[in-house]
């Protein structure tokens, strides 16, 4: 009689701790993920690339998800300010950070303080590319990257540069370092100042994301030069990029991209992932953002992490060598 008593209640108890087991999973590992509203925490000012582009892929997961995707700017140097929030937050699923490449890799070489590390956050997807150009304007008599630098080798200091980017500049900086021409760099609050200052004469060339350039090259104010990255932009086909003039080694994409505070369960991690690369893959989304002067691109967490570790070394090596 014992031994069937202890046998029954054995398997009452088993069941018991499996039902908790089971919804233990569900409530904490994201089997009924999401049930509340969903955070990004975008590392910019509301207009810009990529404030935009969250705003157009928040707004479509939603639907997938079934909860709003809220967005919340947080603007700061680098997006300095929007990670440092998000590193303190749960790992829960409900805070996302939506931030530009500098965050995770030229930081960490150009801001001696910064108030989060690299291992508070965890890579989730990239989400686009940001084309970077070099430009001048219109009547410039540099019609060539090569012609500008020939005029720095010939007029050391003569030749004057614009950026508000510390990171488009680090990478400026590396390269007319390497081609050793002297280049008087300037750094500017913000695109528009650059753009005044170029359209004044008062620099020769600037470098920035294409978005905000769009306008004033279509009004003929403008004249790319080249493009920072690696591929041309299909709506400027005639623009090289560096790799293609043969500045291999400052060839740099500039990108957007999603991370979660450190201990993102996996399940969430997967099923965040699994909306996000179906909602880049929607040709409105595209048009979308293709509209807004970016290129979407799904990059999934192990080879984002790999090409975000890839992309430190290279930020943290260039900061070395300007040190020198």
């Amino acid at each position: 009689m014992r031994g069937k008593w202890f046998a029954s209640n054995l398997i009452i108890c088993v069941a018991v701790i499996c039902s908790f087991n089971f919804l233990f999973f569900h409530s904490v590992f994201g089997a009924d993920y999401p049930t509340k509203p969903i955070n990004l925490i975008v590392g910019a000012a509301p207009g810009g690339p990529l404030d935009t582009h969250a705003r157009i892929l928040g707004e479509v997961a939603s639907k997938e998800l079934g909860v709003p995707v809220v967005i919340i700017n947080k603007a700061g140097p680098g997006g300095a300010l929007a990670a440092s929030t998000v590193a303190t937050e749960k790992p829960d699923g409900y805070s996302f950070l939506v931030t530009s490449s500098a965050t995770m890799t030229a930081n960490f070489a150009i801001f001696p303080n910064l108030s989060y590390k690299k291992t508070d956050l965890v890579p989730v997807f990239m989400s686009m590319i940001v084309p970077i150009t070099i430009a001048v304007k219109a009547d410039s008599p540099h019609k060539t990257l090569k012609e500008l630098l020939d005029a720095a080798r010939k007029n050391p200091g003569k030749i004057r540069s614009g950026s508000y980017s510390p990171t488009i500049s680090l990478v400026w900086e590396g390269l007319i370092r390497q081609q050793g021409v002297d280049v008087t760099h300037m750094m500017y609050k913000g695109a528009s100042d650059a753009f005044v200052a170029v359209m004044g004469g008062h620099i020769d060339c600037y470098l920035e994301a294409l978005t905000p350039m769009v306008s004033q090259i279509e009004a003929g104010k403008i004249r790319l030069l080249a493009f920072i990255g690696s591929q041309r932009n299909k709506k400027y086909p005639d623009v090289p990029t560096l790799k293609e003039l043969g500045y291999t080694s400052f060839s740099r994409d500039f990108w957007s991209g999603f991370y979660a505070p450190a201990g993102l369960p996996e399940p969430i991690m997967n099923k965040i992932v699994r909306v996000f690369e179906k909602v880049l893959s929607l040709p409105d989304v595209q048009a979308r953002m293709d509209k807004a002067g970016v290129v979407p691109q799904f990059m999934g967490p192990k080879e984002f992490a790999d090409f975000v570790e890839d992309q430190y070394k290279f930020y943290m090596e260039l900061a070395k060598q300007k040190g020198k």
